[in-house]
């Protein structure tokens, strides 16, 4: 398997302040029957690798009921009571349904020296809700997703292809943003340093932000008109998340190339879009069936995405942060360059952080690179 260097981007918040070893006595909560150092509370859609956690001796995952978003304040309550064990000293909590940002207080109102980390909390894909989680004093660390550098680093994928155009693909919500613009000129700027042909093609028609079915139905025409004028060295881009299904069909379909998509999870859109079963754990597996599935499409080391989900990478390094607090005694102030050390070891390049302080809150980036299959 073909496997070349593009990047996703992480942010987190570290509040730094003692962390301690709570005593209190147990509570049966309904997700738990029983509990370690470190509790990590996921949904079933986060799957954690098996052979990830057998590495840590001490923890034990609690995965959430489907309909967990139905019966908030009973979940929390339960979460929250794994406080009251004197086993626990830190909770890290995932979501992929917003309201869960409540359990953190409750947390610390059982035990104010637990140590809570937020893993990719839904509410940090809400522009609207993010400075809830940012600000929020009872998360004491947080690790969170998000495609702020995608732009970016799709034209660091289109040089490592090879491609010799890099088509944009902008919808009218966007097309007029100070913002915007400015991205694509740099976008443009680097394409052309590298003798990059860009073009930016306006997507007309989506009724809003989410509207899959009109980008999807205005790219795969456009694509077939890339490939008559250019050929099949041209790497195809959207501007947002609703456009990745579209980009990456399209590819396939006329043999093009996707620098980088959107999507939080792009084991199971690519995984849906060429019928790999990728229900599993087992990422690595997941990773050769999608890879062996292009190979035998002649898509071989055409197409970007990340190696795990990123909510699952989320998780992980919560977990890693968690046992060198906890493990290995790491000092708090030693722990963002053991972080940094982590990254260099599970991607092979040292993480940039950029930082900027809210409150004693730190939101900090860390940039990763993934695969390309």
């Amino acid at each position: 398997m073909l496997k070349k260097m593009t990047a996703l981007a992480l942010s987190f918040c570290i509040a730094l302040g003692a962390v301690g070893c709570g005593k209190k006595e147990a509570s049966n909560g309904g997700l738990t029957d029983g509990y370690a150092c470190t509790m990590i509370v996921t949904p079933e859609s986060v799957k954690l690798d098996k052979e990830f956690l057998e590495k840590y001796k001490d923890v034990k995952n609690v995965v959430l009921p489907k309909d967990y978003d139905k019966n908030l304040d009973k979940i929390t309550d339960e979460i929250a009571s794994f406080a009251d064990n004197e086993k626990v000293k830190c909770i890290i909590v995932c979501s992929d349904k917003e309201g869960i940002l409540p359990v953190f207080e409750k947390i610390k109102e059982k035990n104010e020296d637990i140590t809570t980390i937020a893993a990719g909390v839904e509410e940090m894909q809400n522009e609207n809700k993010q400075n809830d989680a940012i600000m929020d004093e009872d998360i004491n660390i947080g690790f969170n997703p998000t495609d702020k550098d995608n732009d970016k680093n799709a034209v660091r994928m289109v040089e490592a292809l090879g491609a010799k155009v890099f088509v944009n693909y902008i919808d009218e919500f966007v097309k007029d943003e100070v913002e915007s613009k400015q991205k694509n000129r740099d976008m443009q700027r680097e394409c052309e340093k590298n003798g990059i042909k860009y073009e930016e093609v306006v997507v007309p028609g989506m009724k809003d932000e989410n509207d899959s079915k009109t980008a999807e139905e205005f790219i795969k025409k456009d694509a077939v008109a890339k490939k008559k004028a250019y050929g099949d060295n041209v790497a195809l881009y959207g501007c947002r998340g609703a456009m990745d299904k579209a980009t990456i069909e399209a590819a396939i379909e006329n043999k093009l190339m996707v620098p980088n998509i959107h999507s939080l999870d792009s084991t199971k859109l690519y995984g849906d879009i060429l019928g790999v079963d990728v229900s599993g754990s087992d990422y690595t597996e997941i990773n050769s069936k999608i890879s062996e599935k292009l190979k035998s499409m002649g898509m071989e080391g055409r197409l970007a995405g990340t190696d795990i989900p990123e909510k699952v990478f989320c998780v992980e390094i919560a977990l890693d942060t968690s046992n060198k607090l906890y493990k290995k005694k790491v000092k708090e102030n030693e722990l963002l360059s053991d972080i940094r050390a982590d990254i260099k070891e599970k991607t092979g390049i040292w993480a940039e952080y950029n930082s900027m302080k809210y409150y004693n809150n730190f939101l900090r980036t860390v940039e990763m690179y993934p695969i390309l299959y």
